[in-house]
């Protein structure tokens, strides 16, 4: 069928050219363009459909890509929110137990503070220290710079 066709034109262009019609070389011409733009088109196509196939591997890749990381962000997310959990169970039992301090602290001050005698609080100065307070001024100064201990 086509060769049919294409012996159509060829026979028609043959009578047009036999004629010596001027029309004959504006219609190859036309024939010509046409053939370039139907070739133009076939390997516009051609170009489109190989892109097309590396696009749509790539699209795939990127989304898998995508759900990747989406599944790993969701993953960071649940950890992310256990460990504040965590951190925030820690701070309540420090809480707690700073409260618990402070009222035994307090319980203990005010208990301490209560006794009518302080015999039982400790004295914050040293044991030589207070030797040396309890005797007469003459007494310490002596015992200091004789024995080097401080006791005499």
């Amino acid at each position: 069928m086509e060769k049919s066709s294409v012996n159509e034109v060829v026979s028609t262009l043959d009578a047009v050219k036999s004629n010596g019609q001027p029309g004959f070389w504006i219609l190859l011409s036309i024939l010509i363009v046409l053939v370039l733009v139907i070739a133009a088109v076939v390997s516009q196509r051609i170009v489109t459909k190989r892109f097309q196939r590396g696009s749509k591997a790539t699209q795939e890749n990127f989304e898998t890509k995508a759900a990747d990381l989406r599944k790993r962000a969701l993953e960071v997310k649940k950890q992310d929110e256990g460990l504040k959990r965590e951190l925030e169970v820690k701070e309540r039992k420090q809480q707690q137990v700073l409260k618990r301090s402070q009222r035994v602290l307090k319980g203990s001050v005010s208990h301490t503070m209560l006794r009518p005698d302080f015999k039982g609080m400790t004295s914050v100065v040293p044991d030589s220290s207070k030797a040396d307070l309890q005797r007469k001024p003459d007494e310490g100064a002596e015992a200091t710079s004789g024995s080097g201990l401080g006791r005499g």
